[in-house]
């Protein structure tokens, strides 16, 4: 049960900071097309996993709890993107780089496509 009010507190502050930062001032920040306040929200989303997992693997005592507060409540609901760069960090740290790559492009490719076909369905 505590685990669930972990996630649950965890994906509150989550999607409050996103809603946040996505509302912004830097909302209207726009760099060749590209949403600066959402790449922004990415870029953090991956660095703050990859902190984690870095104290994680150097046995720095992390607590279930605060495990799941993090990357399940969190993280989840701040951005899916730190998971996807985190996988990319163990394809490049095991040297797979034709996975690495072909990992990127299946994901950013079928996401977009899949993101288009139910855009299109709901239309």
């Amino acid at each position: 049960m505590f685990n669930l009010a972990a996630v649950a507190l965890g994906g509150a502050f989550g999607s409050i900071a996103r809603y946040y930062l996505s509302n912004s001032t830097l909302k209207h920040f726009i760099f060749f097309d590209i949403p600066f306040a959402i790449l922004l929200v990415n870029i953090i989303g991956s660095f703050v996993f990859g902190v984690f997992m870095g104290l994680i693997e150097n046995n720095i005592l992390i607590s279930t709890s605060v495990k799941t507060f993090v990357f399940t409540g969190f993280l989840a609901s701040f951005t899916t993107f730190s998971t996807f760069a985190w996988e990319s960090v163990l394809f490049i740290q095991n040297q797979m780089y034709l996975k690495l790559f072909l990992y990127c492009l299946l994901s950013l490719i079928l996401s977009i496509l899949f993101c288009f076909a139910g855009y299109l369905i709901g239309k």
